[in-house]
């Protein structure tokens, strides 16, 4: 099989011949050697086509058209196969094939084939795609391949043509001799067409440029520019573009019109003036014609006059292209030489076409102007000069003075833009013209009349001008000062006449001195003068509110016309009578003393200057209390001073003062018979006397420990108190002594100690003298323990003495007593304040002995400055109470801004009354608030102190209300919770275990469960307000027990195994007891001996030291980890109202007493025996860092005085030992206690506390 696209085509390309002119011998060499070329090809030409009998041939065919390429092979005489194929112009075979349809190409492609020998390709609706080279192909054994190619040339006539930037049909403005640049283009045609232009049918071909662009879809798009200047004759014309093509000889040319329109100006305007005539005279009508011939577009033609715009209506002619503007007018003088300006435009930016006219106007002058003076005097000469209004012809001149004509200087002209000015001067001599001329008539007038007269050929005018003759006026005469004094404030009218003078006189009033009294007089003018004319006479009245200034003053009247040099006048002098301004008292001048002092002589001075006629002075004292003032008259002086001023007056009274005399009115009053009023002045006296005091001394102070109080006392003294001196005991302090504050005549205190009960003396020292004053300070505090036996180990049957000493103040009965288990033990009461026990030892009498002292509960209130206090008061009562609120003596009655109240019964029995006391200031800290409840059967009251915040108080009474087998009931009675909410806080552990537990709440019990049946619990409760602060532990802890789980009570089974110890079960136990310690005593007898006596002498060697430690103090035995000795918190906000005698809540203090089986007592010393435990008596708030910050953070908010600033605030007292080691004595706000080490200062512990995990020593 043979394949005819196994072999690589050979290309041949055909190209047309083309033909060019020879102009140069370069271009007929090039022309020879393509002739050579076309005969070699000529020759070679049955060589390359050897085999085909005929070739295909190129072809150029419009698109759409079909098209045939023939190609046959010759005869082999063999008869060999023949393969044929075409390749078309992309390159693709399209293959071996029977005449017929070829698949692709949208069928257009087809092979015919009448023989073996031939293949042609048939191409319908021929399209660009086709254009190009398409290959016939052949191959027969043993002659081998042999192909031809021929051209397909696809011709597209244009169909089209259009300009570029302009509306085929439309028209194309511009402007005469303006170039023109226009497009033509005829696009996608094939070859390119030839553009060509014509105007009015005639070819155009200079200014022509012409360019092709080829396109992608083998097309190219044709331009032809041309470029033109038209002017105004092708105005009109049809510009058209034409498009040739070798493809439409036979169908019409392709064509493009476009209509000219050339811009241009008119000619220039002719204007004229009806009639021809240019002079005109005023007055007549006057017409003027301005006709302007073409213009594209038509013109429009205005009249203007100095650029203004005066006539704009114009008419167009079309049939004669012409356009006319007829404007008409009243000639006037001001229309001489006016150059009236007719203009054409008709485009903008274009300079419009013009031409003017003048026309020349004659008229009479409109005035005439005469300058010269108005008036002059007597005997005086002035010149005149008349000037006309321009005219045209020019005017003559002429002059009549007072109706008769008189001659005039030579004439003179000046031409103006708009005519003629004429000029003429006239000199006068008054004198000559009143004795010549018209004198009667000017004596009576007092003036000259001249006339000026302008005339020429078309009128005349004239105008007057009057000149005045001045003379002077008569002096004038003043009137209305005939009384001799005038008093101050009174008004007086005044007049001045001047008679005659022309013109009539102008009156002006001043005022001013003599030279006599001043080296150069100075005047003033008087405002409000009225003046009126009378005839020939002028009248001026002025009004004067007289006052001292014008004392001695002239007052002086001036005529004044223009006639005269200087005025006329005529002057008077005022009398002012009139009292002092004011009238002063000070020490006289010179006097030894400047300050009056009680019992020494002093002098006084009153002064009264500035008064006519001079002052008449008296003194009157107004004492203290006196209704009736005493008059007195001193010694006067008199001083004359300027007239103007007036005369000063003063006067001098001695008296011996007292300090009754201090603040007493003393009045210096100034008169004469002559004014209408007087003038006095009043002074209190100030009298210096030493200090002194409004209460007797000493005063008693009462203060309750804890509490604050202010003192504040008066004190009179003149001057001022310089120096305060406080002493307490004798000794001198500065401000600030313990808790006590002072400043100045105040005594406060705040947060009061027992240490601060004493006498103080106050020494208030001036400059005159001094005073003493004493207060005696009781400070009344809670019963505390001040000494108790030390534990005390005797021999059994041995008396024991337990001594315990207390103090408190006030003192009151049953202050001190001793308990044991919960029970009272009958002792030996001394003084109030001390108890004796005495008891035998014994095994049963071993164990914990209980101190208790009594502290009362006191009511009060509290609350921060600016905020709210809330005191309550409980009464028990039947019938039912009612409450009364006194502040103070005063009542308060009902509820208002400052205080609020509300009462309610809590129960058949117990009724509450709440006093809310609101914004809060120093005054309610010094001042008690009573409560009174009362009923038809009596009544009570009691006093409640507000004072600042402070830390709650400790709960009282703690006691269990039930138990069972898992649960225990408490209940407690709240303490003063400080001035804020309070929550509590119950701590319990079971006895015999460390595990601590907690719970708070809100009420005053608690019901806890989830307890171990038949066990023993150990409970202590305290307080915690809303401001962060908590009080401390209740003291001594209360064991409570749980029941049985047959529900029997722990109390009730311990009673019962008591009960079986009968006396034989207790001695057979005792024998067995006797006999274990017989046995054991014997085998460590040697042992006992030998360790008893080295025991002995360490004892003594530590009772010793301890004896004698650092401050003497001794430590007393406390037993519970819990128990603390605190001072008694401060006061709060609300306040507690209970039974004095039931809400005592207690303090103690325990000791223990041990029976040595050695037969002698020691004392032991308590850092040996629990040193875990330790307290001591001197306790001071101070040596915790957080209660001495609480003082010092919240002073501020206290009503006393500054306190003084110390530079450390650390205790050194007998704590500090114990104190030093701790790191977490800083608690803002929260006192601390004595598990604070390590316990959170801030928050309540819920869980249980494990002592085995605390790093440190108890305290």
């Amino acid at each position: 099989m043979h394949c005819l696209a196994c072999f690589t085509p050979i290309h041949h390309p055909i190209r047309p011949v083309q033909s060019f002119p020879l102009e140069d011998p370069k271009e007929k060499m090039r022309n020879s050697r393509s002739s050579s070329t076309i005969l070699l090809l000529l020759f070679l030409l049955p060589l390359i086509y050897a085999g085909f009998h005929e070739i295909p041939l190129n072809q150029s065919v419009l698109i759409g058209e079909d098209v045939l390429f023939k190609c046959s092979a010759q005869k082999n005489p063999n008869n060999y196969e023949l393969w044929s194929q075409w390749a078309i112009n992309t390159g693709a075979l399209l293959g071996f094939h029977d005449s017929g349809k070829l698949a692709g190409h949208q069928g257009r492609y087809s092979y015919v084939k009448e023989s073996p020998e031939e293949l042609h390709l048939k191409i319908e609706r021929v399209s660009l795609e086709d254009d190009g080279r398409f290959e016939c192909q052949m191959l027969r054994p043993g002659d081998g391949p042999f192909r031809a190619a021929a051209l397909l040339n696809v011709i597209v006539p244009p169909t089209t043509v259009h300009f570029v930037n302009y509306q085929r049909g439309g028209v194309i403005e511009v402007n005469e001799d303006s170039q023109l640049n226009i497009t033509c283009t005829s696009p996608n045609a094939k070859p390119a067409p030839k553009l060509l232009w014509y105007i009015n049918g005639q070819r155009i071909d200079d200014d022509v440029e012409r360019f092709d662009s080829y396109n992608l879809n083998k097309t190219s798009t044709a331009y032809a520019s041309l470029v033109w200047k038209p002017r105004k004759e092708d105005d009109g014309k049809v510009l058209t573009c034409e498009a040739q093509h070798s493809s439409r000889t036979e169908a019409p040319p392709l064509r493009a019109n476009i209509s000219l329109s050339v811009l241009y100006s008119s000619d220039r305007p002719e204007v004229s003036v009806l009639g021809g005539e240019t002079n005109v005279r005023a007055g007549d009508n006057v017409t003027l014609i301005c006709v302007a011939k073409g213009g594209n577009p038509a013109p429009s033609l205005t009249w203007h006059i100095k650029d203004k715009n005066i006539d704009s209506r114009y008419h167009l002619d079309a049939s004669s292209q012409e356009t006319r503007n007829v404007y008409s007018f009243i000639a006037e003088a001001t229309d001489h030489l006016a150059s009236y300006e007719c203009r054409s435009k008709n485009r903008e930016g274009i300079p419009a076409v013009t031409n003017h006219i003048n026309i020349r106007v004659a008229f009479a002058p409109a005035a005439v102007e005469i300058f010269g003076e108005h008036s002059i005097k007597e005997g005086a000469i002035t010149s005149i000069q008349c000037r006309s209004k321009p005219s045209n012809p020019p005017s003559r001149m002429s002059w009549l003075v007072n109706g008769h004509p008189v001659p005039a200087s030579v004439q003179s002209e000046h031409q103006q833009i708009n005519g003629v000015v004429s000029i003429s001067n006239l000199s006068l001599n008054s004198n000559e013209v009143r004795v010549h001329i018209v004198s009667e008539v000017l004596n009576s007038k007092h003036k000259i009349v001249i006339e000026c007269v302008a005339k020429n050929e078309e009128g005349s005018t004239s105008g007057q001008h009057v000149i005045k003759i001045l003379s002077p006026p008569m002096p004038p005469r003043i009137t209305g000062l005939e009384d001799a004094l005038h008093a101050e404030g009174e008004r007086i009218n005044l007049t001045c006449e001047a008679h005659g003078g022309n013109p009539l006189a102008d009156i002006t009033w001043y005022r001013g001195f003599d030279k006599r009294f001043k080296k150069k007089a100075k005047w003033h003018i008087i405002p409000g003068a009225r003046s009126s004319v009378s005839g020939d006479s002028v009248i001026s009245t002025v009004t004067l509110n007289l006052d001292r200034a014008m004392n001695n003053q002239r007052i002086k009247c001036e005529a004044m016309n223009t006639a005269l040099d200087e005025p006329l006048h005529d002057s008077k002098q005022l009398s002012v009578l009139y009292p002092p301004r004011r009238v002063s008292i000070r020490t006289p001048e010179g006097s030894q003393r400047q300050q009056l002092i009680s019992g020494k002589e002093s002098q006084l001075l009153c002064s009264a200057p500035g008064s006519n006629p001079p002052a008449e002075l008296h003194w009157e004292f107004q004492p203290n209390g006196e209704s009736m003032p005493i008059v007195l008259r001193g010694e006067t002086t008199m001083n004359e001073t300027t007239r103007e001023n007036g005369f000063t007056v003063e006067n001098i009274i001695s008296f011996i003062p007292t300090d009754k005399y201090d603040g007493t009115l003393v009045r210096c009053i100034a008169s004469h018979p002559l004014w209408t009023i007087t003038r006095n002045v009043t002074l209190p006296l100030n009298v210096y006397y030493s200090p002194r005091l409004l209460v007797d001394s000493p005063i008693s102070i009462v203060i309750a420990e804890g509490d604050s109080f202010k003192e504040n006392l008066t004190i009179l003294a003149n001057p001022p108190v310089s120096a305060w001196r406080w002493r307490k005991n004798g000794i001198p302090f500065d401000q600030t002594v313990g808790g006590i504050f002072t400043s100045r005549s105040m005594l406060s205190g705040r947060q009061i100690k027992e240490t601060d009960a004493g006498i103080y003396s106050l020494f208030a020292v001036n400059n005159v003298g001094s005073v003493n004053v004493t207060f005696q300070l009781t400070v009344e505090y809670a019963a505390k323990v001040l000494q108790i036996t030390s534990p005390v180990i005797a021999d059994q049957g041995q008396e024991v003495v337990l001594e315990c000493e207390v103090e408190g103040v006030p003192k009151k009965p049953n202050m001190v007593k001793w308990m044991r288990k919960g029970y009272e033990i009958a002792s030996e009461v001394r003084g109030d304040t001390k108890a004796i026990l005495r008891i035998t030892a014994s095994s049963e009498n071993t164990g914990k002995y209980t101190c208790i002292n009594h502290m009362p509960s006191l009511a009060r209130g509290a609350g921060p400055l600016g905020g709210k206090a809330r005191l309550r008061c409980r009464v028990h009562s039947v019938p039912d109470a009612e409450f009364a609120w006194y502040r103070g003596t005063e009542l308060i009655k009902g509820n208002t801004s400052k205080f609020s109240m509300a009462s309610h019964q809590l129960d058949y029995s117990t009724f509450e009354s709440t006093l809310w006391v609101h914004n809060l200031g120093p005054d309610d800290y010094s001042r008690d608030v009573k409560c009174t409840a009362f009923n038809r059967m009596g009544e009570d009251h009691i006093v409640i102190p507000v004072g600042p915040l402070a830390p709650p108080e400790t709960p009282l009474h703690l006691h269990s209300t039930n138990s069972t087998r898992e649960t225990i009931a408490l209940s407690w009675t709240p303490g003063f919770d400080g001035g804020a909410d309070q929550t509590f806080e119950v701590r319990y552990k079971r006895e015999g275990e460390d595990a601590m537990y907690a719970v708070n709440t809100t009420h005053s019990h608690v019901r806890l469960a989830g307890l171990i049946p038949a066990s023993s619990y150990i409970f202590q409760v305290r307080s915690h307000n809303a401001r962060g602060f908590s009080s401390d532990f209740t003291r001594p802890s209360q064991m409570f027990s749980t029941l049985t789980e047959d529900g029997v009570d722990m109390t009730a089974i311990s009673s019962s195994k008591s009960s079986l110890l009968n006396p034989r079960t207790l001695t057979f136990i005792v024998a067995a007891i006797a006999f274990l310690i017989f046995i054991n005593f014997c085998l460590l007898c040697c042992y006992q001996k030998r360790q008893r006596r080295k025991k002995i002498q360490e004892k003594t060697e530590i009772i010793r030291s301890s004896q004698n430690g650092a401050d003497g103090v001794r430590p007393v035995q406390m037993y519970g980890a819990m128990g603390v000795l605190d001072g008694r918190p401060s006061s709060g906000q609300t306040t507690i109202k209970e039974d004095h005698a039931g809400s005592d809540d207690d303090r103690s203090v325990r000791t223990m007493i041990e029976v040595n089986p050695n037969g002698y007592m020691q004392q032991i010393d308590p850092a040996f025996y629990e040193r875990n435990c330790l307290v001591d008596y001197e306790f001071d708030p101070r040596g915790y860092s957080s209660r001495d910050g609480t003082l010092r953070g919240t002073y501020s908010n206290v009503p006393y005085p500054e306190p003084p600033r110390e530079t450390s605030s650390i205790y050194t007292g007998s704590l500090n030992r114990r104190f030093s080691n701790n790191n977490t004595l800083s608690n803002q706000g929260t006192p601390q206690h004595m598990l604070s080490t390590f316990i959170q200062p801030t928050g309540v512990r819920t869980g249980p506390i494990r002592y085995s995990q605390l790093d440190g020593d108890l305290v």
